[in-house]
Parts: structure tokens; C-alpha cells; sequence
């Protein structure tokens, strides 16, 4: 680990951490129910986590990463013996059971398939079949938006709506994202995709898996599986083609025995053993993938973010793969899904991978960044892309001869994938002596289309596709997939439960979710008392006359207000779980509108104990009219508002493509609606045209409600104040009127039904109406909000884009934007030396003890660990997941807010001053920064900062500047 000082630096203390074989990705198939509730036995090895430490401190933001005993690395070994023991115990009960004939198997005997040839037969033998379908690409060219068709919203981004030409989804210049790709995986075969980011992988790997085509412009050429064309394809089901992302998105708050259950209950297959029950088969599989994933000691932890504490990094890995492990799909891709892994780890999926690939037959296709020898040779064929071109397609084994022929020298001890991507490299790759070999995508591709493994590959392709003509495994193929269907779900639904099954299982996870956060929950309430506190005081005890009666519309306008805004959580929850919603729908676990109809089920007990609190303090605070029913209807009518209230955030928030789009609609509509809601202005003084907005409004409605209900059958006195005429000689009361509106001639007081029908055109006959007509309101939003998730979706299978402000978006794929960005790095690579100049500096610590405390007593994650650094040295941090890394990470860079630090920690042989945070570069793995910065305000703000105030501001935004240039992202 090298410690760098330098005060005109972004970093004086540059610590990072570098992990070697931890992005190699993909996770695994592993075992798990495949075809009719079978329990594919796959040998997933749990993993750990393997950082090197180099010149600076990177974190694997393993959150809570807790001293946890080696044992929990299970390998492959130990996840075969782990499924052959299920299966004997499950082939005995069948056996006792006596589900032998495809008949039987039918009418609900259970089945299993392992990973092995003998279960393979066996089920065979009662009528299953494996579902083998290849993939086969023809010419397949995607072409996408060009960075230009989206830019930086700003304050007057709301006005380019105006003008048609915007209006358009598809704007922008276009670019070939992809072009021109053929290649092909049988059934039992692996496929690996190489390329540097941004030359296509993760595009190539969501064609593979059937996602949506929508986010793209054009999608040209075919895809086919096992004969099926794309779109016959999809309606056999979600989750035949599934796509892993190499982000972990999860509900923090749930435990992982939680996520990993309501996976399992959305794909528990219908034929079971006649006596097992769903639950007593979820409990079995679910130890069981524990066991294998080295997780038996996590399951009641909770899953964490870059923001609350939980899982280790690696950890959250492993179960973001066994839950796509759950989804039983028949082409499976894992784009760098291993990505914060060891490659140990790495190595151990990878060979699970290819264990339940050639058991099962199915099609697996991976991506990764940084694998292993080991990993490359458990591959049968590689696709290297750049830039969107195919620069190579044909057996693994072949691909490093191919490059070194054309001109490119490996380094020794080089891994092949990275010789392989580094050859498209201009800092990387090394071109032998003589040579004169391609050196930019156009080239490569070119010198591939007329290159014999060009030919020998497009033969065999065309051999595959006559065997798949010959084989039909579609029939196969189509039977299987009815049988994994649960009982009593639709034969032509692409998901595995009844919408029954759906919605109580996500009713269950809401709950977990909500009841999880602790601190949201007592807070909210807190909240909730506090404010109705402060409204009662406001409004406290309203006398029963023309003072009272005034201030009665403000007071129950308030409260209006206040349950309306209870339930604008629901709207940022619109944005923040979509990933996650995206995909589980691409999973097949269950329909977007189940789960906002779960959410509904939520809200009505959550919202009616808030709505509860806060009418019980404010009612009898406020002094309204002491009357059972009239105190129920403020109460249901507070907590109906609630309601509709939540309903129509989301429906703005799920018609809305993003945040900031969704906030200018949402605030514009909400003004509408609370100045027409018809307590001022009131109706009768608001423009005709503008009159349809307060029947259109369910606040209207709610305000309507409360009001009539409070006037209702009572009378206000006005013979102290607001009669005229007034004075000592205007006593007679028969010459005297109130002076508020509905007042009676001679009356010392106005009845409340007809203030209310003369000031507001209220009629209190009409509050069972009013309270109707709001519960329409509610229904209608629940009924728009399922069909709007249903049939839209804003975050299609994980697509990214870059966005650039206004006129700064550059060319992409484009050969000579190409070549002068590689110039540019070469120059700015050349020039590191100087245009990084850190002072040095030796870092050191000894006896560093940390403890945080847990229920019970304390817990010790660090035991007495001393090391140094110092200039000119990269040292690794190398341990298991959970072994202590990032926690070491956080005590060094003095990042921990919690527990007690002890030891010993000095910087050239000085205690830590209190700007070493400020002088030390700390990289998490975790990316989180200001969504709303580019690239070059985002290090332009740190450098501002971080940097000494004598430094000039021109020289610290041209140290960005080379900064950028270094990093290729100057563009």
C-alpha cells in the first residue's frame, strides 16, 4: 500500500484498493427448482472476497464486514454432497410416495433433477424433459440513441416540451451499439463475452436473454432459440431468458432468509409429494442453497446497502446470484455477477456453472472484466467485442493463437481474457516486432471477416441450425414449461404463481420491508404526534360562535393537508424500487400490477393508524362538535385522503420517466388542486373554465366531507360579535342580524348547514356523496396505477445511457472519435508523471483494535493489526468475504462513525492530524456520488475543496483537466 502525499493534489494520501478477480463475474445457475418443481443440484461455492491494496484505500464496502470463520467458504465439493444428499432423501419419499409414472408425476407426485446423469435419467424415466434451447444469432445489429437525444435537465427543461420536435422517444443521432453479430451456443454449452466497457457485453447479453427491445431504436437482424424466434419466445414465460446485472439491488431492510423466501414462493412449482406442503418444500431448498452459497450463518441478517449496515459486499454477491438461481431459467446471462468477489470464488461458481450446465443442458452465456486462466479454460466459445463489432467468435482454446498471429505479444504471466481485451487497447496492448497488426475497432473487424475462423465459424453455425431444425426441441420445450407452472395458474401466463399467490407474497414482503426499518417507523410516529400537537395548539378549542366558526375552515384544511402529505413517501418509492421491480418481472416472479395492489393492502392499515393518531389528538385539541359519528367520519375521511393521496403520487411518479420530470408535474398539479379545492377561492368566485379542476379534484371532495360533517346540525351564537347593526342602543334582537352569510333576520345565531350552502355552496344532506365520490377517486388511481405498471416501464432490463449537457455529447463508435481519444490518453498516460505530483509520506499503525456494540455485549472485528506503507510500494489487502478488509479500510481512512477505535496510527512518524480525511483518497467500491454533477463538476467541486486554498483555481481545474484526459472521460 503506497502512501503519496502532496498538498496541490486532490489526494495527498492516495490509498486504493485494487480487486484482482472479484469483477470476473458470473454467477451461477446454481441448483434450484428447474422444470415441474424440480431442485436443480448445482454446486455453487460460497465465496470470499480478495482485495488487493494499492496505492490508496479502495473500499469493497463490505458495510459490516464481521471476523467470520473460513468454514463458510464452501466449495464445489461440498455443494454436490450437500444436493446428492436432498436427493436421496427426496427420491426416497417419491419412491415411498410411489410417483414413478409420467401419470402420477401429472397428478402431483414430486420430482427432482440433479446434476447428474442418473437423475437426468430418472426423470426421464417419468416423463420430464430437459429444456434445451440453444441460442443462435443472425446478423443481430442494435442500434441505440445517440448521446445527444438526452441531455442535463435543468430549471427550464420543463419548456423544451412545448416544442413537438421533443416529443419524439426516439431522438438524437443514432449509433450502432452493436453490429453485424453471428454466434451461436448449444444446449450445454458456455459462451463467454469479452470486451472493454462500452464495447457492447452487457447489450449483446440482454438480446441473448429476450429482454425488452424498447429502450433501443432499431433492433436488426434474428435471434433464435431452439428454432423459436424472439417473440414466440417470449410468450412462453418469464424468466426462460433471464439477464443478471452486476449491480446488487436489494430492499435493505429485508433479512436475507426474507428475500430469498419470497423469491422461492413466487417459483414454487404446483406438483409437489402428495403430503409436502409449499412451506415444508421452501424450508428444504432454502437450507440447502444456504449451505452452498456459505450462508447459513447470515440468513437473519439484513441485506444492507451503501447506506445501512448488513451484508458483507460479498456476501450481498452471493445472494443476488442465488436469487437468479431461483428464477429456473432456460438461457441464462450473468453479466460480471461475481463482480466483489475473490477468485476463489469466482473460480468455484464458475465451475457450478459449468457442472449445471452440462447436467442440465441449459444455455449460459457470461461476461467478465477480469478472469481467470482457470475460469477462461471452463468455457467452450468466446465473443470478443469492440466497439459494438465482433472482433472474434470461435472456441476459447483458439482465440489467444488468433491474436498472437495477427502481431500481439502476451506478457508472461498474463491472463488470456486479458490479453485478449488488452489487444484492443492502445496503453495495453504490445504489438511484436514486424507486425503491422489492426488498431482500431473498423480494422479488427474487418481482419476477422476475412479470416478462416470466420468461415470454420459461420459453417459451424449453419450446422447447428440444421441439427435444432432436425431435433425440434420446441415440443419438448413447450410441455415442460406448462408443467413448472404452479396449480391453478393460467396456462397461457408467462408467470409461475396465481395472481392469488403473488399478491400475498409480496403483501408479506411490503410488511418485512416497512416493519424492517426501525428508525423510519418510531420516527414517522414521533413526527406525526409532534405535528398534531402543534396543529392542536394552533387551532386549540374553537369557541362555538362567529370567531369559532370562521377559523373551523382553516383548521379542517390543515388537517386535509397534513394526512395528504403523510403519504408522499409513496412518491420517491415510485423511482426507488424500480430496479428492482424491472427485475423480478424479467424473472417471472410476478405481475408489476400485484405488486402495487400488495402496496395498496399495506397502506390501508400503515395510513389508517397514522391517520388514527393524528385525529384523536387534533379532533378533540381543535374542540370540534363532540359527537361519536362525526368524530368517525373526520377520522375515516382523514384516512380515505391518505389513501387516494399515495395513490396519486404514484400514479405521477409511474407515468414519469424520471424524478425531476415527475417533481415540476407533481408540484404544478397539486397547486391546481389546493387552490380549487373550494375553500378560497370559493366555487362560486372561481372562473367558469377553470370550475372542472375542483369537481376533477379528490381534495375538493375531502374538504366538502369534513366541512359538512363538522357544520352539520349546529348553530353558531352571534349576539356578542359580528351582528348589526351593533352599539348599546341595538339590543332588541328582532332588530339585529348576524352579519355571516346564511344568517336568519331576527336570529341571534347562524345554523351551520346554511353558512356552509352560502358561502360555499356546500350541502351537508350530500356528505355521504362527498365521502363516495373520494373513495371512487381512490379506486380509480389504484386501477390507473396497476394498468400504468403493468404496460409501462421506464427501466427496461438495466438499460444505461450517458447524458451530457446540452451540445457536449461527443460522437460514439466512431472511428476517428475513436482515434483521437486514444491519442489523448496516450499523451495524458505519457505524461503521469507530471501531471500527477504527490508528495510522499510513510503511513503506519500498530495494535488497531475495533469493537462495535451488539445486543448483548460488544463484538471485536479487528484483533491488534499493525502494517505500514510507505512511497514507491503498492501493497495488497487480501483475506475471505467478511474477513475484516473494508473494516480495516474504514479505521485507516478514519472513516467510522460507530464502535471504539484503539491503537496506534502515524503519518511520518506523527500522530493523525485533523485534515488527514481531507489528504486521504479513500475509493469505495460502492459509487456513490451527486446523481445530478457531471463527471467534470463533480472533481472540479472536490479539487475546490480538497486542494490548499493558496493553490490557484486555473491550476487546480488544469489538474482536472489531465486528470480526465488520463482517465478517458474528457469527452
Amino acid at each position: 500500500m503506497g502512501v503519496n502525499g502532496g498538498g496541490d493534489d486532490l489526494h495527498e494520501v492516495e490509498l486504493s484498493n485494487i480487486h484482482q478477480g472479484e469483477t470476473s463475474s458470473q454467477g451461477t445457475d446454481l441448483p434450484f427448482l428447474d422444470t415441474n418443481n424440480n431442485i436443480n443440484n448445482n454446486n455453487a461455492s460460497s465465496s470470499s472476497s480478495s482485495q488487493p491494496f494499492s496505492s490508496g484505500i479502495n473500499n469493497n464496502n463490505d458495510n459490516n464486514e464481521r471476523d467470520r470463520d473460513n468454514k463458510e467458504h464452501v466449495d464445489v465439493a461440498e455443494g454436490v454432497s450437500a444436493f446428492q444428499k436432498l436427493d436421496a432423501d427426496i427420491a426416497s419419499e417419491a419412491r415411498g410416495a410411489g410417483g414413478t409414472t409420467t401419470e402420477e408425476a401429472q397428478q402431483g407426485g414430486f420430482n427432482i433433477r440433479e446434476y447428474f446423469e442418473d437423475s437426468v435419467r430418472e426423470h426421464g424415466a417419468i416423463g420430464h424433459k430437459l429444456k434445451k434451447m440453444g441460442l443462435s444469432v443472425h446478423d443481430l445489429t442494435v442500434v441505440g440513441q445517440g448521446a445527444d437525444a438526452t441531455t442535463i435537465d435543468t430549471n427550464l427543461s420543463i419548456f423544451r416540451w412545448l416544442w413537438p420536435g421533443n416529443w419524439n422517444p426516439k431522438r438524437g443521432t443514432p449509433f450502432n451499439i452493436l453490429h453485424n453479430i453471428n454466434a451461436f451456443c448449444k444446449d450445454g454449452e458456455m459462451l463467454l463475452v469479452l470486451g472493454r466497457p462500452g464495447a457492447g457485453c452487457s447489450t449483446f447479453l440482454r438480446m441473448a436473454a429476450n429482454t425488452s427491445r424498447r429502450p433501443y431504436v432499431e433492433v436488426r437482424g434474428q435471434v433464435t432459440y431452439g428454432g423459436l424466434d424472439a417473440s414466440e419466445f417470449a410468450k412462453y414465460g418469464r424468466g426462460e431468458g433471464i439477464y443478471v446485472p452486476e449491480e446488487d439491488v436489494h430492499y435493505p431492510t429485508l433479512t436475507v432468509e426474507e428475500t430469498m423466501m419470497f423469491a422461492l414462493k413466487n417459483k414454487t412449482p404446483g406438483s409437489r409429494l402428495p403430503e409436502e406442503r409449499h412451506r415444508d418444500f421452501r424450508n428444504k431448498v432454502f437450507n440447502t442453497i444456504m449451505s452452498m452459497f456459505g450462508l447459513t450463518k447470515q440468513t437473519q441478517t439484513m441485506v444492507g446497502n451503501e447506506y445501512m449496515r448488513g451484508l458483507s459486499g460479498g456476501e450481498r454477491k452471493r445472494m443476488t446470484i442465488a436469487e437468479a438461481m431461483v428464477a429456473r431459467g432456460t438461457v441464462e446471462c450473468w453479466d460480471c455477477s461475481t463482480r466483489g468477489l475473490d477468485a476463489a470464488s469466482a473460480f468455484d461458481y464458475a465451475k457450478s456453472l459449468r457442472i449445471m450446465t452440462d447436467t442440465l443442458r441449459k444455455t449460459t452465456i457470461a461476461s467478465f472484466y477480469q478472469a481467470s486462466d482457470n475460469i477462461y479454460d471452463l468455457f467452450d466459445r468466446v465473443l470478443i467485442l469492440e466497439k459494438g463489432r465482433c472482433i472474434y467468435f470461435g472456441p476459447a482454446k483458439e482465440a489467444k493463437q488468433y491474436f498472437v498471429d495477427l502481431g500481439f505479444d502476451c506478457e508472461p504471466r498474463k491472463s488470456t481474457p486479458d490479453f485478449l481485451t488488452g489487444v484492443t487497447n492502445p496503453q495495453e496492448r504490445i504489438v511484436r516486432p514486424g507486425y503491422n497488426p489492426p488498431s482500431n475497432s473498423a480494422e479488427f473487424e474487418e481482419v476477422w471477416q476475412r479470416s478462416e475462423h470466420k468461415a470454420r465459424a459461420e459453417q459451424e453455425q449453419r450446422q447447428y441450425d440444421e441439427e435444432i431444425r432436425a431435433n425440434d426441441p420446441v415440443g419438448d420445450f413447450r410441455e415442460q414449461v406448462l408443467l413448472d407452472k404452479s396449480k391453478g395458474t393460467r396456462s397461457g401466463s408467462k408467470y409461475s404463481a396465481t395472481i392469488r399467490e403473488q399478491v400475498s407474497a409480496l403483501a408479506l414482503r411490503q410488511w418485512q420491508v416497512w416493519f424492517g426499518d426501525k428508525f423510519g417507523l418510531v420516527t414517522s410516529y414521533i413526527s406525526i404526534i409532534v405535528q398534531a400537537l402543534i396543529y392542536g395548539s394552533v387551532f386549540y378549542q374553537m369557541t362555538p360562535d362567529a370567531i369559532g366558526l370562521l377559523t373551523r375552515g382553516g383548521a379542517l384544511f390543515a388537517a386535509l393537508l397534513f394526512n395528504a402529505f403523510l403519504a408522499i413517501g409513496a412518491f420517491a418509492g415510485t423511482f426507488m424500487g424500480r430496479s428492482i421491480l424491472q427485475r423480478h418481472r424479467a424473472y417471472g416472479l410476478y405481475h408489476p400490477a400485484a405488486y402495487h395492489i400488495a402496496q395498496v393492502l399495506l397502506d390501508i392499515p400503515i395510513m389508517g393508524m397514522q391517520s388514527l393518531v393524528f385525529a384523536i389528538i387534533t379532533y378533540f385539541m381543535y374542540g370540534l362538535h363532540l359527537q361519536a359519528d362525526k368524530f368517525f367520519i373526520f377520522f375515516f375521511v382523514l384516512w380515505l385522503m391518505a389513501l387516494c393521496s399515495a395513490e396519486l403520487f404514484r400514479l405521477i411518479g409511474n407515468l414519469s420517466p424520471s424524478l425531476y420530470l415527475s417533481q415540476q408535474v407533481l408540484s404544478l398539479v397539486l397547486i391546481m388542486m389546493l387552490t380549487y379545492v373550494g375553500f378560497a377561492p370559493t366555487y362560486q368566485s372561481m372562473k367558469p373554465w377553470f370550475q372542472w379542476i375542483h369537481w376533477a379534484n379528490p381534495f375538493g371532495y375531502a374538504f366538502r366531507a369534513l366541512f359538512t360533517n363538522e357544520m352539520k346540525g349546529q348553530t353558531f351564537d352571534c349576539s356578542t360579535s359580528s351582528h348589526i347593526p351593533a352599539g348599546p342602543a341595538y339590543l332588541d334582537p328582532a332588530y339585529r342580524v348576524c352579519s355571516l352569510p346564511g344568517a336568519t333576520p331576527g336570529a341571534t345565531f347562524v345554523d351551520g348547514d346554511a353558512y356552509l350552502l352560502a358561502t360555499y355552496q356546500f350541502d351537508t344532506n350530500q356528505r355521504g356523496l362527498y365521502v363516495m365520490a373520494l373513495l371512487l377517486f381512490w379506486i380509480l388511481y389504484i386501477f390507473l396505477n396497476a394498468i400504468t405498471m403493468e404496460f409501462l416501464s421506464w427501466v427496461s432490463s438495466g438499460h444505461t445511457q450517458h447524458i451530457y449537457k446540452r451540445g457536449k455529447a461527443p460522437k460514439q463508435n466512431d472511428a476517428a472519435e475513436e482515434a483521437r481519444n486514444a491519442e489523448i490518453v496516450a499523451k495524458a498516460s505519457e505524461n503521469i508523471n507530471t501531471s500527477l505530483e504527490m508528495r510522499a509520506g510513510v503511513f503506519m499503525w500498530n495494535n488497531i483494535n475495533y469493537t462495535v456494540p451488539v445486543p448483548g455485549g460488544e463484538l471485536q472485528l479487528l484483533d491488534n493489526i499493525g502494517g505500514w506503507i510507505k512511497p514507491g510500494q503498492m501493497t495488497a489487502l487480501m483475506g475471505s468475504s467478511g474477513a475484516g478488509k473494508t473494516t480495516l479500510l474504514d479505521v485507516l481512512a478514519q472513516r467510522k462513525t460507530q464502535g471504539k477505535v484503539e491503537g496506534t496510527m502515524l503519518l511520518n512518524g506523527m500522530p493523525l492530524r485533523v485534515d488527514f480525511e481531507r489528504i486521504t483518497g479513500y475509493v469505495e467500491q460502492m459509487d456513490v456520488h451527486d446523481p445530478h454533477l457531471t463527471v467534470r463538476e463533480a472533481l472540479l467541486f472536490s479539487a475546490k475543496l480538497r486542494q490548499e486554498a493558496h493553490v490557484p483555481l486555473q491550476e487546480k481545474e488544469d489538474y482536472v483537466e489531465r486528470v480526465l484526459e488520463m482517465m478517458d472521460m474528457a469527452s
